[in-house]
């Protein structure tokens, strides 16, 4: 039997890696150490592929039936290896290839070929590619000038990769090979897109095919003709257009101007094209289909109200509030017209998306913290925006009104939430606040930073959102791994505890413990 597909993947992308990488030692001491853990982890890959191959198939079936007797019994094998335990958890699954991804295209980055004039450094490299995987746009190093066109369109199709997930290009690559994904790496996939299992994944897939190709080649097109209104040649503004919008609608916050996209702040149709991919980008396909066929009954779902609903919340009051505040601070220098819509373009864009077309550094402290708590709440699941998202945020919203009004259950639009759904939505913000807490604590002892641009740097990478107010640029090589850390955590994070609440969903036990009450509040 030839060895799993994703384990050959995942082997021949560890052996690639870590070849390169021990060729690099003696210019990066820190090649060899990620050199041979790649081509560790590849050798313990291709042991478990050798031993399965070399079973005869009652051997195997006697493995299948054992395994599936244990994962009825939710007890994992001692004997398994580690890789084997490793494939057959959809969360791990998902670790691992954004972990493999991030080191990939860290190294090839680090390649004199993809750069103007000399590589960066390892960790720059490294953390440019968590950015770009993670979809974050936090930058150490001058993307428009250091990377060549070579280095800039490898920048892009990690935005692309990890805007859409490493088990959705899974599930496309399966479905072109007209190959089925495992059942649990089905069921992976479908709760990361936000789609039902079985026959239906194969129609949402092509649904979020569908959009996604059609809103990146749309806003291309768009761009190209604003930049090249702008004084761009042909080929430049195609490129540069095409570039802004798969960086929008993967919300990844990357531009190819230094200063983002301060330089077209007079410009409202660059930023209405621009905000528009980051909207659809940051509300999810499967929420801009259902939308697009509103007048449909049954396509009025709950999800895709509360994702509507909350998303216009959150983009209207902030950018009235924005308004009001910068109206004679960071938005002087515009006229009336121009204010209103770079207000409104940085309320979207705080959704995760990391663009920005006025001068953080000249931000009102009130305007700062509105923005802190806007890049907490992210976009939308199933989509390419982080955060913990707008479902959560409002579960938790309803779930307190529920108790102030005295209510036992969550009610809104006329449904009624599960039990478990508010469980849920607390247990992911309560370990995301956890988790600001206590990379905000990292920083403080290890950085020369105030608590303010602190706190700011913490939550704009744990959100992926991008947004920076001068932190990033400060900050060391440790601080630089905790970024890169809250970068991979806040894009895995909410995703890989989504599904592993889902995965390891146990039938209620018969057994009812007695009750007792405790005191709150």
């Amino acid at each position: 039997m030839p060895p799993p597909l994703p384990l050959r993947l995942l082997s021949t992308l560890a052996l690639l890696t870590g070849t390169w990488a021990a060729r690099g030692a003696l210019a990066e001491p820190g090649g060899a150490l990620v050199g041979g853990v790649a081509l560790v982890a590849a050798l313990w890959a291709l042991w478990p592929s050798a031993r399965l191959a070399a079973f005869d198939e009652a051997a195997r079936a006697r493995r299948r039936a054992a395994r599936a007797a244990r994962a009825r019994l939710g007890i994992e094998a001692e004997d398994a290896g580690l890789l084997e335990l490793t494939l057959n958890h959809p969360s791990r699954v998902m670790v691992l290839s954004f972990l493999l991804l991030c080191a990939a295209g860290g190294l090839a980055l680090t390649l004199p070929a993809l750069s103007r004039g000399a590589p960066p450094s390892l960790v720059d490299a490294l953390f440019t590619s968590v950015s770009a995987t993670c979809v974050t746009g936090l930058g150490v190093i001058d993307m428009p000038v250091v990377l060549n066109g070579l280095g800039q369109l490898w920048l892009l199709a990690l935005i692309q990769v990890g805007g859409l997930g490493v088990m959705a290009f899974s599930a496309f690559a399966f479905e072109l090979l007209g190959k089925r994904l495992s059942l649990s790496h089905e069921r992976a996939a479908a709760d990361l897109i936000g789609a039902e299992r079985g026959a239906a994944l194969r129609d949402t897939l092509h649904a979020v095919l569908r959009v996604t190709l059609a809103a990146e080649a749309l806003g291309a097109l768009a761009l190209a003709v604003a930049f090249w209104a702008r004084g761009d040649g042909p080929l430049e503004g195609l490129w540069r257009g095409a570039f802004t919008s798969i960086s929008a609608f993967c919300n990844a916050g990357f531009a190819l101007q230094s200063s983002s996209l301060v330089p077209y702040a007079d410009s409202p149709f660059i930023l209405a094209v621009t905000g528009a991919l980051i909207a659809v980008g940051g509300l999810g396909p499967l929420v801009v289909v259902a939308a697009l066929r509103w007048r449909r009954p049954e396509r009025r779902t709950l999800q895709a109200r509360l994702v509507l609903w909350t998303s216009a919340l959150l983009t209207l009051a902030p950018a009235l509030l924005i308004a009001a505040v910068e109206w004679h601070g960071a938005l002087a220098h515009l006229s009336a017209p121009h204010k209103l819509t770079n207000a409104l373009f940085q309320s979207v864009t705080l959704r995760t998306a990391g663009f920005n077309s006025v001068d953080l550094s000249a931000l009102h402290p009130a305007t700062l913290a509105l923005m802190i708590c806007v890049m907490f709440v992210g976009g939308s699941p199933g989509s390419t925006a982080g955060g913990v998202k707008t479902t959560t945020i409002a579960v938790t919203l309803l779930a307190v009104a529920a108790v102030v009004r005295g209510q036992e259950r969550v009610q809104v639009f006329g449904r009624a939430l599960s039990p478990a759904a508010v469980v849920r939505a607390g247990a992911v913000c309560t370990l995301s606040v956890l988790g600001c807490c206590a990379a905000l604590v990292a920083v403080l002892l290890t950085q020369t930073l105030s608590f303010e641009v602190a706190l700011f740097e913490v939550v704009s990478a744990l959100a992926t959102a991008g947004l920076s107010v001068g932190g990033t640029a400060a900050l060391d090589d440790v601080g630089k791994v905790i970024i890169m850390v809250c970068m991979f955590v806040g894009r895995v994070g909410p995703l890989t505890l989504f599904v592993f609440l889902m995965s390891n969903a146990h039938p209620a036990s018969p057994l009812r413990r007695p009750e007792e009450q405790v005191l709150i509040g």
